[in-house]
C-alpha cells in the first residue's frame, strides 16, 4: 500500500494491527454488491483478507477477481480489498458482457501492473 493509499483509510490506534476501514463512499456497483451479500459473510471475508494481506489493510495486489453485478448478464473486474466496509474495489470502467472478456481484462490489469498472486510470506 503505497501513502497515497493510506491517506483514504481511516486510521487504526497506534500500535494495533487492526482491520481499518476506507473512508471514500463506494461506487454504485460496489453498493450494490454489499448490499446484496449477509454482512456476517461480509466481516468474515474481510477478516481472511486482512491476514493474506499480512495484517495491513487495503487493496491486495495481484488480487483480482470477475464479479457477476447482473445475474448471466453483467460481470465486473475488481480488486480484493482488505477493508471492512469494501472487501472488494469494483472497478466501473471495466464492465463486460461475459465473464470471459472480463477473466482477461483482469489477467491483462495484473499483467500491466507488474503484480503477481499474493503471498502470505513477503
Amino acid at each position: 500500500m503505497n501513502m497515497s493509499d493510506s491517506n483514504n483509510m481511516i486510521e487504526p490506534p497506534v500500535g494495533k494491527a487492526m482491520l481499518g476501514t476506507s473512508n471514500i463512499e463506494p461506487n454504485a456497483l460496489e453498493k450494490q454488491l454489499i448490499n446484496s451479500l449477509d454482512e456476517d459473510k461480509v466481516d468474515d471475508l474481510s477478516k481472511c483478507l486482512f491476514t493474506l494481506n499480512n495484517r495491513r489493510y487495503g487493496p491486495i495486489a495481484g488480487a483480482y477477481v470477475v464479479v457477476c453485478t447482473e445475474a448471466g448478464e453483467q460481470w465486473c473486474v475488481g480488486q480484493l480489498n482488505a477493508d471492512r466496509a469494501k472487501p472488494v474495489i469494483l472497478f466501473e470502467n471495466k464492465v463486460f458482457s461475459n465473464p470471459e472478456d472480463a477473466q482477461i481484462e483482469a489477467q491483462n490489469l495484473k499483467l500491466r501492473r507488474g503484480e503477481s498472486t499474493p503471498c502470505r510470506n513477503h
